[in-house]
């Protein structure tokens, strides 16, 4: 996220959140985008862990020295990094609560961290919301997730504070292997206010947009489906879809069993291991109203892949009538 690398290239920034939701993996994607060569001292990760991490991000590890302190020698550890930051061109400290203790963190935070973040970057990172720490810092990260009705885990990203911009937006992201790190906006379609007259949806539509297709029959969803399938790619989410009459091959359908598929689909995209104009969707509407932006989220990043988000459902129109805010073009068959 350009923002987050912007404002770390300067001053003291503090990412916090609860473990598990990737504070340590944003802080090395960051930290290895913004010095050649990093000061890592780490309280609760030893350096071949971290080595490990950082590969899986597509980070280089040799930019990174790791050293792990145990927690007992914090007096120790702030004398280490004032002593040796200035042979580095950024320092993380991961976790800040193991370095300063809870009873001196404002203290060590700003006599020590502070004092060479005028000099060069420094993160840091902690388990929790610090508002000593976060009042002293230049830049506060909030990076946290949720586990939602499908059992999905969800994670996000926003930038809080910073001195140099205004609050940021609520990011979507994930780790993806090999890649790193993935973000996404929340968005909504961005129609190109290019209207083509398609044949296989039969209708004259806007280009890179969301079409909704109901039905009350599932028959005649299929047959829809059927016309436009050889140049489709199927979507499932959740326990069941409107596209079951169709006959789809494997390599067609794409089973979303976690949130991390999601983005998954989004790196085969992106690279163009696979190929699309029509990305179709199936069971969105096993996704209660409030956990559905976050799908929608990810659906209409794809829109910069395929030329069409097809939302299927089946079903009473009441019912499925429920779908439409989300679509350009509404289709009844």
């Amino acid at each position: 996220m350009a923002e987050i690398l912007d404002i770390a290239k300067r001053g003291m920034s503090l990412i916090y959140g609860p473990p598990g939701s990737g504070k340590t993996s944003l802080a090395l994607r960051v930290a290895s985008r913004i010095a050649d060569k990093v000061l890592w001292i780490s309280t609760s990760e030893g350096p071949e862990l971290l080595r490990e991490t950082a590969k899986r991000l597509a980070v280089d590890p040799a930019k990174f020295d790791f050293y792990d302190f145990p927690r007992a020698f914090q007096q120790d550890i702030a004398r280490y990094i004032l002593d040796h930051a200035p042979s580095y061109g950024a320092v993380v400290v991961d976790s800040v609560e193991g370095v300063t203790g809870r009873q001196n963190i404002d203290v060590v935070a700003h006599s020590v961290l502070y004092q060479i973040s005028k000099e060069k970057p420094v993160i840091l990172v902690a388990e929790e919301e610090t508002p000593r720490v976060a009042y002293i810092a230049d830049h506060v990260v909030h990076v946290w997730y949720r586990k939602n009705s499908l059992g999905h885990v969800v994670r996000y990203i926003q930038l809080e504070k910073s001195r140099l911009m205004p609050p940021g937006p609520k990011y979507i992201f994930d780790i993806v292997e090999g890649f790193g790190l993935f973000y996404i906006k929340q968005l909504k379609f961005r129609g190109e206010e290019n209207w083509v007259e398609d044949s296989g949806l039969g209708k004259v539509v806007l280009i890179k947009s969301g079409i909704c297709i109901h039905s009350e029959s599932l028959k005649n969803i299929a047959e829809l489906l059927s016309k436009i399938h050889s140049e489709a790619i199927f979507l499932k989410i959740g326990p069941w879809t409107s596209f079951r009459g169709v006959k789809i091959t494997p390599e067609k359908l794409f089973v979303a069993q976690t949130f991390h598929d999601f983005f998954k689909l989004a790196i085969l995209l992106h690279t163009q291991q696979l190929r699309a104009k029509y990305l179709v969707v199936g069971g969105l509407l096993n996704i209660p109203d409030g956990e559905i932006d976050d799908y929608l989220s990810m659906l209409y990043a794809y829109a910069d892949y395929v030329d069409f988000i097809v939302f299927t459902a089946v079903g009473p129109k009441e019912e499925t009538k429920r779908l439409e805010k989300y679509c350009e073009e509404v289709i009844y068959v």
